[in-house]
């Protein structure tokens, strides 16, 4: 979700007159203002409610405004969609959003609230796709048509499953770019949304690879071209492309295994005939918020990882595919084993049930440091697990495919820092004392490290991340990004100093 805050002196049906001065706003106040539903990179038909929450001690009123989906929003040309309302709202209801009126394609949402002190904040989610029957856009420079959303068939059977429909055909895909990697070994880095100026200081940096995540619906076509686009556009920039894809445990858990894998390895299937350089199966499946309470099983996925590898290797055995990646906790004796596994003993799990015959790159996550990745003690938290350090932490992934010869990679590697947003989240307090200076000298250092190992074969990084800016209670993710507030990038500065 990209979160957009801006104080601005506008009328808005005689509210705010234009001549009056603009009241100062802060970031902490930003937080108040949030659209929760729909997200972005979804797609929306018929009448909806947006839901959200606007609270403000100063709040005199809030609306919605509509704008087509623009690369730079700055350009957006914004329409009102809703009346002033002066209720505060927690979680709740904002108002309703009627896309029968609209040509089916690309949009922004926005929620704006005035102040008493006559400044506006505003947050703004997208790309929004309206899919009310056929449609034809323009994204990224990649012309994608996508089919109507299907009613199910009259004669499926109660209670089972839809297989959603295969997509029409859609233009060609842009074609893999040749990319040189120069820096130690190759590093990419995740996107939240299209963003050129993004795309440039990565370049700088010597990035290869564009990471994103793309869900997994049952039954909902439109996630094709969501894929598309973002395939379509890393290749056009010159960038390999890596999806991560995962579904949700409250689709899997009704279904059942059973059902639900082969419809997600149809998915995964039909997404690699648009040609991405990558495509990871699920993500952290060792927690109960990514996976079904009292069913975490690293035997089950690798069941779902080997349908998954088959189909894609189908299609297109060039494609690379990555495992899903374990949280890295040790939290299960707190939590017991039906809501979380320790990433350990998932591992451990995996390897046993024969994930390194069904998957060309073992996934990890490290975004939880608090010291330079070559500390290998000194963590001041008082559960200081091998998970809190870099280097021992690779080696807890790695210890159980001994042998196997299958590499690592990186699929989330970060270091938070509040500096430019903020006091940081009670959950993430921890990372407190991170400042922007020391996230990008230990991106640096740590993949000068994990190119140095030799007991270990790593053969990508995906930095989290790149341009996230939501910073809330329980979702800091643009403290994670090397695009700081102010728009500059210091990682990508240390990052480029490693180029050969």
């Amino acid at each position: 979700m990209r979160r957009f805050v801006s104080a601005l002196s506008i009328s808005v049906w005689g509210v705010v007159a234009a001549a009056l001065s603009i009241g100062a706003v802060t970031a902490q106040d930003a937080i108040t203002i949030r659209i929760e539903w729909p997200p972005s990179v979804y797609h929306v038909d018929g009448v909806i409610t947006v839901q959200g929450t606007v609270t403000h001690p100063d709040l005199f009123s809030f609306f919605l405004e509509l704008a087509t989906f623009t690369d730079d929003l700055d350009d957006a040309n914004w329409i009102p969609i809703s009346l002033p309302n002066r209720t505060p709202v927690i979680s709740g209801a904002l108002g309703e959003w009627d896309t029968t009126r609209l040509e089916d394609g690309l949009y922004y949402l926005r929620v704006s609230a005035i102040l008493t002190s006559n400044a506006i904040l505003t947050e703004a989610v997208g790309p929004i796709r309206v899919l009310n029957g056929n449609i034809v856009d323009q994204t990224g420079g990649a012309v994608v048509v996508v089919p109507p959303a299907q009613p199910p068939p009259v004669d499926a059977a109660p209670g089972q499953p839809v297989v959603s429909p295969t997509p029409e055909a859609t233009p060609t895909p842009v074609p893999r770019p040749p990319v040189v990697n120069d820096l130690p070994l190759p590093v990419g880095g995740q996107f939240n949304n299209f963003d050129e100026d993004a795309l440039d200081l990565i370049d700088a940096a010597g990035f290869t690879w564009i990471k994103w995540q793309v869900p997994f619906f049952v039954d909902d076509p439109s996630l094709f071209a969501v894929a598309r686009d973002r395939i379509d556009w890393s290749h056009a920039n010159g960038f390999n492309a890596m999806l991560s894809i995962k579904g949700l445990p409250e689709q899997l858990e009704p279904i059942g295994a059973e059902d639900y894998f082969p419809l997600f390895a149809e998915f995964v299937g039909e997404i690699a005939a648009l040609q991405p350089d990558a495509i990871q199966i699920w993500n952290e499946m060792n927690l109960d918020r990514e996976w079904p309470r009292g069913q975490i099983d690293p035997e089950l996925y690798v069941d779902l990882l080997r349908q998954s590898y088959e189909a894609i290797k189908a299609v297109d055995p060039e494609i690379i595919v990555m495992t899903g990646a374990p949280a890295p906790t040790g939290a299960e004796g707190a939590f017991g084993l039906d809501r979380v596994w320790n990433d350990d003993r998932y591992y451990a799990g995996m390897a046993a049930a024969g994930a390194a015959d069904f998957a060309d790159c073992i996934a990890v996550h490290y975004n939880e440091g608090v010291l330079p990745p070559d500390a290998t003690s000194g963590d001041p938290r008082a559960d200081a697990s091998p998970t809190r350090y870099f280097v021992p932490m690779i080696r807890r992934a790695s210890a159980p495919f001994a042998g196997s010869g299958v590499p690592f990679c990186f699929s989330e590697l970060g270091y938070v820092s509040g500096e430019g947003y903020g006091e940081l989240p009670s959950g993430f307090a921890w990372g407190a004392g991170n400042t922007v200076e020391e996230q990008a000298e230990w991106l640096a250092e740590a993949i000068q490290i994990a190119a140095a190992l030799t007991d270990v074969d790593i053969q990508l990084i995906i930095v989290f991340n790149v341009n996230f800016d939501r910073f809330v209670d329980g979702d800091p993710q643009g403290g994670y990004a090397i695009i700081r507030p102010d728009g500059s990038c210091p990682a990508c500065e240390t990052i480029a100093a490693l180029r050969r």
